[in-house]
């Protein structure tokens, strides 16, 4: 195997199993630990992996925003467009579709609103942390419970005064986006704006991605949230069952 493709081969068992740590990575790929490291040096030098405070290993956000300049390829975004347009015409709100990417969320798709006063977002290959979007907390409580632990051991930053940044309170409220079967925001990634968003599994019932309707909050009343919230999740796991994935009950994350 050359040496190009050994590095690319690591790279995508990274993806599959991040956060992850060298010698967890070297036995999943049967290479030396040193061939590995050098491998990881190599994709940190290239910009496309980051290392965590605990010393393990993650994508960084490259890879997803290359793929969005690059009209965002890839399944998940190609047999999103019809989902993405139900959801745009249901609700004339802005919508986007998510990858989960590590510790956070990459916007790869988007439609804007076209009503007079709309919230328009930041463009595709944008990133945010999993615990302040609605996406990324649909996607965070789509985890089991230990991957969630390790992913909320360093602090969480604050984007706006009502970002949840403390952990017990944003494991209860993944409980009850696990009830609802959809995440919301208010005010947390940006003042006065909103969401509402569900996460897309793949085939072993793991988070690959979010779609959300984002609204300035003078729209976002209790009625409005229920009801996308309930179009979002049907969206979500259509898109989950073209792409082959599959739903789980919440008593098995």
């Amino acid at each position: 195997m050359s040496s190009a493709v050994k590095v690319l081969h690591i790279c995508e068992e990274l993806a599959q199993r991040q956060p992850v740590g060298v010698r967890e990575l070297a036995r999943v790929v049967g290479e030396p630990r040193s061939s590995v490291q050098r491998a990881l040096d190599t994709l940190e030098a290239a910009g496309w992996a980051v290392r965590t405070e605990a010393g393990e290993w993650c994508l960084s956000t490259r890879p997803v925003a290359l793929a969005a300049r690059a009209g965002a390829s890839g399944a998940l975004v190609e047999l999103s467009e019809l989902t993405l347009g139900r959801l745009q015409a249901a609700t004339d709100e802005s919508v986007r579709l998510w990858a989960r990417d590590g510790r956070c969320v990459t916007i790869v798709r988007s439609l804007e609103s076209t009503q007079a006063v709309r919230y328009v977002g930041p463009p595709p290959g944008t990133t945010l942390p999993l615990h302040a979007s609605a996406a990324g907390k649909a996607v965070l409580a789509a985890l089991p419970d230990d991957e969630v632990d390790a992913l909320l051991v360093d602090p969480l930053d604050a984007l706006t005064p009502q970002t949840i940044v403390d952990t017990d309170e944003l494991r209860r409220h993944l409980e009850e986006i696990r009830a609802l079967g959809y995440a919301t925001t208010q005010h947390e990634v940006r003042k006065d704006v909103g969401g509402v968003a569900a996460a897309v599994l793949d085939s072993a019932a793991m988070p690959i991605g979010a779609l959300s309707v984002t609204l300035p909050m003078h729209r976002l009343t209790a009625e409005i949230v229920e009801r996308y919230g309930t179009l979002v999740v049907g969206e979500a796991q259509q898109l989950t069952a073209t792409l082959g994935g599959r739903h789980r009950p919440p008593s098995a994350i």
